[in-house]
């Protein structure tokens, strides 16, 4: 655990304090046995309560979901292609021991047969270095390309700034960092530019690697997708994936949408915005609380195909 301050230790107060739900729990149940009226029914009230609190302490942070989403770039190109590829985020490890290992997405990641493999950023939630490699060192076991950028946490916005070690560190498990860099690849199904972009509230991206007109069709990958929003017009697309928002983390009908703007396809999923595809992956890891609800930890699989323009 590295450098945490005062508010870290009253959410790791937080995490450890949630165990005394085995004690609440069944002290709470029998005082709804041997009660009465208003005492028995506030007692029900209490204990559905903290039994929900508990499950998005203890479950669903460790129950892990693979989706897969279709597709189909605009526009079209001087060949067709398809591909599929496998994307997650903000893993988080660090603070809070329930985070899901990376053994287990690594897993996952394997069983879906990409063909290459993004990491939209946020690796660490106050994470030591000589922490590395115990925590990530399963990102081995994917046998396909891995490619991934920093997130806002990896570069201390909030923490320590530990993008030095993390770019020391990733290429040992596989891991090409792309931040503000632009490469090709492609094999008999496809061929795409893909760019990285670093994280937006580093205020360092460069925004020129997307002016040029892209031959191919040009994937973007970022860690915030309200980097859409400092696109000139020059900014060339054709989607833009990225994580940050957690899908809400904790998605309460209508209050998580209000309190915190995360709403809809702006939290998960595919929308439009000035004109490009954006996906936003909805991560495996948490930060504030050690909770999450009604968002699972994710892997978005996605199938994207792309057209041949007509022959004229």
């Amino acid at each position: 655990m590295t450098d945490i301050g005062p508010l870290e230790w009253i959410k790791l107060a937080i995490f450890y304090a949630s165990y005394l739900y085995v004690v609440a729990a069944p002290l709470t149940f029998w005082f709804i046995v041997v009660n009465q009226g208003l005492m028995r029914w506030g007692a029900i009230a209490f204990f559905t309560s903290i039994s929900l609190l508990a499950y998005g302490r203890f479950v669903e942070p460790r129950i892990i979901d693979t989706a897969e989403h279709d597709i189909v770039l605009d526009g079209c190109f001087d060949v067709g292609g398809e591909m599929r590829l496998a994307v997650f985020s903000d893993t988080h490890n660090g603070l809070f021991k329930n985070a899901m290992p990376i053994n287990r997405i690594a897993r996952e990641v394997a069983a879906s047969n990409p063909d290459f493999v993004l990491i939209a950023g946020d690796f660490i939630y106050f994470l030591a270095p000589e922490r590395f490699e115990e925590s990530f060192g399963a990102l081995n076991e994917i046998s396909a390309p891995v490619f991934a950028i920093l997130g806002n946490h990896d570069i201390g916005l909030p923490g320590p700034d530990l993008r030095a070690p993390l770019r020391a560190s990733l290429p040992n498990f596989g891991v090409r960092l792309i931040d503000n860099a632009a490469l090709k690849i492609s094999n008999e199904k496809f061929a795409i530019e893909l760019v990285g972009l670093s994280d937006q509230w580093g205020r360092r991206q460069n925004l020129s690697l997307l002016e040029p007109a892209a031959l191919t069709p040009r994937i973007v990958l970022t860690h915030n997708p309200a980097t859409i929003r400092d696109f000139t017009p020059a900014s060339k697309a054709d989607l833009l994936i990225a994580g940050h928002t957690h899908g809400g983390q904790i998605q309460l009908p209508i209050l998580t949408c209000a309190i915190t703007g995360v709403c809809g396809d702006i939290a998960y999923g595919l929308r439009k915005e000035r004109g490009i595809q954006i996906f936003t992956t909805s991560g495996t890891g948490m930060v504030g609380l050690p909770m999450r609800f009604g968002v699972p930890p994710r892997i978005d699989v996605l199938n994207i195909s792309y057209n041949e323009c007509p022959a004229r």
